[in-house]
């Protein structure tokens, strides 16, 4: 249970960034205290000061001013080896972007017993349990690499709690979960906070704000002080779903197999997925983590090639086909893929520079930079941005060409509740616009927005489905 004695605290914390052209200032003046054994959220739009409070708190970055506490030392004061020391036995800290918390060669396992070497918990659930809650416990032989996102995500979180800190600091954790993995993972995270544990998590994701103890809004690098659900923003608005432009087919998959080999496993990516494509509509393709979306995306993009199966584009084969450029197919991958020598603009152009239709894009250009909350922030470097920003930028550098296809994976996993409204909007609106979206996702509000609902599980798709208002799942007939 939640005591008033803090674990962490923040006295008059400003935090400030130079950027090649300003001086960002993150943080002004936070004062917070954090409760031993509670869940605090922190909220608040993208670039609000989240993820510089959390990088703070953990010790990997030094305020401007001010004083970060934790368990009564001033982390601001150290030198980097007691800062290490503290990072090793004290504070767990998960990143946002689920492969930056492994060292690649090595496996689920490995991870673990390092993180166990700094243990202090004499009680509380082992590495085998934590595996075993996070529903990951047959994967801990298999490098990260070999791990979907979501199943990244829970191994990053399970050897963050492995090494028993006094407090966790997590970016984001439940971003790229499925509703049923970010369910096992909070289960945990509320059953470890029994013993005492601490945990501020920047979240955009409501069962994380529900479930919290303590909640924190953040705006412009200060704390809030009125109630939540107040932010005001551009929102969006989204052409009602229909029938599309229909007609023939942009892309056309028929039989697609994928397996891959771990070691002496057999895992099944993809298993005989049929899918029709047409241009504008929006299909929402939903599952759990590891169910194969991405490498469905993959495929489609040519980033990787199956086992068996067709891929038919515009009634032609792939192999007839040469090789497409960013008008033809346009991709938003999880890691984004963003250029850091190019400022946020120049990112947005890259396609039409490639396209030698740089001019003639430059009012699409404008209404991207609008539409997406990206116009103050164009100057900038993708680095000098939040992470919620540079998905924003990645999906307006897929838009820019009105492509016959867009494949976005997971594109509002980092966005706020009005942001993940407004990427929606995008889409749908790309959609109207004549593009095939499609889209995977496991946010649940996309079925507002698609034409048509595919659930994966297993590698396997079941098509026609349609999200109803009581959650439920209907059958819906696919349009020939």
């Amino acid at each position: 249970m939640p005591t008033e004695r803090p674990v962490a605290a923040c006295q008059a914390l400003v935090k400030t960034y130079a950027t090649a052209s300003e001086q960002v200032q993150a943080l002004r003046g936070v004062d917070l205290s954090f409760r031993r054994g509670a869940l605090a959220a922190v909220v608040g739009a993208s670039g609000s000061g989240k993820s510089s409070l959390l990088r703070l708190l953990a010790g990997l970055d030094l305020p401007t001013s001010g004083k970060v506490l934790v368990n009564g030392l001033n982390l601001a004061a150290m030198s980097p080896r007691r800062l290490r020391a503290v990072r090793s036995s004290t504070v767990g800290f998960v990143f946002q972007r689920p492969s930056d918390n492994f060292v690649p060669y090595l496996t689920v396992d490995e991870h673990m017993r390092l993180a166990a070497r700094a243990t202090k918990r004499v009680d509380g659930p082992g590495a085998d349990e934590l595996l075993d809650a996070l529903g990951i416990a047959h994967r801990r032989d298999h490098l990260p690499e070999e791990l979907s996102g979501g199943e990244q995500q829970r191994a990053a979180f399970a050897q963050a709690l492995t090494a028993g800190p006094a407090i966790i600091v997590a970016d984001e954790p439940t971003a790229e979960l499925d509703s049923r993995s970010a369910e096992d993972l909070l289960a945990v995270i509320r059953g470890l906070s029994e013993h005492g544990v601490a945990f501020v998590i920047a979240t955009h994701d409501p069962g994380v704000t529900r479930m919290a103890d303590d909640v924190v809004e953040l705006d412009h690098g200060r704390v809030k002080r009125d109630s939540l659900g107040s932010q005001q923003g551009i929102m969006i608005k989204a052409p009602e779903p229909g029938p599309g432009a229909g007609g023939d087919s942009v892309a056309e998959v028929s039989g697609l197999t994928k397996t891959y080999r771990r070691g002496p496993e057999e895992v099944h990516a993809l298993d005989e997925v049929s899918l029709r494509l047409a241009p504008g509509r929006m299909v929402g393709l939903m599952g759990r983590s590891g169910s194969g979306k991405t490498t469905l995306l993959n495929v489609l993009a040519g980033w990787e090639r199956a086992d068996a199966g067709s891929i038919f584009w515009l009634g032609d084969l792939e192999a007839r086909l040469p090789e497409r450029r960013w008008h033809e197919i346009a991709v938003l991958p999880q890691k984004f893929g963003l250029i850091e020598e190019l400022t946020v603009r120049e990112n947005i152009e890259y396609p039409a520079r490639l396209h030698g239709s740089l001019e003639s894009a430059r009012k699409r250009i404008e209404e991207l930079l609008g539409a997406l909350g990206l116009e103050e922030l164009e100057r900038r470097a993708p680095s000098e941005t939040s992470v919620g920003q540079q998905q924003r930028t990645a999906l307006a550098r897929a838009l820019v060409l009105r492509p016959r296809l867009l494949l976005a994976d997971e594109p509002s996993g980092h966005q706020d509740a009005m942001w993940a409204r407004g990427v929606f909007g995008c889409l749908r609106a790309a959609a109207a616009d004549g593009t095939a979206c499609l889209v995977a996702t496991h946010n649940e509000e996309v079925s507002g927005y698609v034409d048509e609902v595919v659930r994966m599980a297993n590698g396997r798709v079941e098509q026609g489905l349609e999200a109803s208002p009581e959650g439920a799942t209907v059958k819906r007939s696919i349009p020939g």
